[in-house]
């Protein structure tokens, strides 16, 4: 105990911030303390002190720079970009899918396909406004939508 101001100070001199040296001291006792029984005199502790320290530090320095971390705040904006960029891929992609209806879909999917697909209605709601059965309206969004998938599919638009 006598050491530990001084061995933290050379614990933050290596790694640079005062918390981490905490960990690198507890680290190092922790190592020591499986030896505590070889050790003989204060001399010995000692200089196996300030040796596990420094190493552990080191260790640490090595450790970060081959394998370097985030901070919480990199990861929130990393994640938020990639929440950007994944809402921009859908929007074009949405946009895309609308443009390729309007050109390869006759005028009752158009209907189907923008009226469940776009604006949301039921199936039961469409079948209603268009007069046809529930079953004629799931049909025809099936068609519709196999054909703009295989027309997107092949780049033909």
């Amino acid at each position: 105990m006598r050491f530990r101001d001084k061995l933290r100070g050379m614990a933050m001199g290596i790694v640079g911030s005062p918390e981490t040296a905490d960990d690198v001291l507890h680290d190092a006792f922790c190592r020591l303390w499986l030896n505590h029984k070889a050790i003989e005199n204060e001399t010995e502790a000692a200089k196996l002190t300030y040796t596990a320290v420094r190493n552990s530090a080191i260790d640490l320095q090595r450790r970060n720079l081959s394998h370097p971390s985030l901070s919480l705040e990199q990861v929130a904006e990393l994640e938020e970009d990639d929440e950007v960029d994944k809402k921009k891929e859908q929007s074009e992609i949405y946009k895309a899918v609308l443009i390729l209806s309007r050109k390869v879909l006759n005028e009752k999917q158009q209907q189907v396909f923008f009226m469940h697909d776009v604006e949301g209605f039921s199936y039961s709601e469409i079948a209603d406004k268009m007069k046809i059965t529930q079953d004629n309206v799931r049909q025809i969004l099936s068609r519709a939508r196999k054909t703009i998938r295989e027309v997107y599919r092949k780049n033909e638009f």
